[in-house]
């Protein structure tokens, strides 16, 4: 049977009595006593933010420089060590939450735009002569899912087939849908040629 762990009072006050001057010492604006803390504390929170969140240490790293610099900035009143180390916990956790939220938010958006950028150059040959107008109309005229499988068919380079299996949906349903959408997209193409036209009739 282990014997349990017995923490030294003197040493527990301590440390308490030295969170409580460098946190007075930081509300000075001490440089001193922001090294002392980085030194004494930013190794253990920077280990336990890197087993919570599971990245790499160039992520952690930018957490917890973060976080004390939010501490210089504003450093809080505690009395003990125990709360300065919650206080930086925490400041370090929604931090590196924040990151990681803005990545997934950026990643959306990139793939979104890449769909995009994929179904305008699958119809392009089909706007060539309108230009730009032309690419807008087509955009406008397919959905989501019209221009995500037209992406996949030709700038992708998928078969019929392949692009099946990937969307558990038959091969003769996809093949039906894709030549809806071309349908869609000459159409639009055509109208927008027709507007082209006129309006340069129009024109003295």
């Amino acid at each position: 049977m282990t014997d349990a762990v017995h923490h030294d009072p003197a040493e527990s006050e301590a440390d308490d009595l030295w969170a409580a001057g460098a946190s007075r010492s930081l509300r000075d604006g001490s440089r001193d006593a922001l090294a002392d803390v980085f030194t004494r504390c930013g190794p253990r929170v920077a280990n336990e933010l890197r087993r919570i969140v599971r990245r790499d240490d160039a992520f952690v790293l930018d957490c917890v420089q973060e976080m004390f610099m939010r501490l210089a900035r504003n450093p809080p009143v505690v009395d003990s060590h125990a709360a300065l180390l919650a206080w930086m916990r925490v400041a370090s956790l929604n931090i590196a939450r924040n990151a990681i939220l803005a990545e997934q938010r950026r990643a959306a958006r990139e793939s979104a735009h890449a769909r995009a950028a994929g179904a305008g150059r699958a119809v392009e040959p089909l706007a060539e002569s309108g230009g730009a107008a032309s690419l807008d109309s087509i955009d406008a005229a397919l959905g989501e899912e019209e221009r995500a499988l037209l992406q996949l068919r030709y700038r992708d380079g998928l078969s019929v087939d392949a692009i099946a299996r990937s969307l558990g949906a038959a091969p003769r349903r996809i093949e039906s849908a894709l030549r809806r959408a071309l349908a869609k997209a000459r159409n639009a193409a055509s109208a927008a040629d027709v507007r082209k036209s006129d309006a340069n009739r129009r024109t003295p």
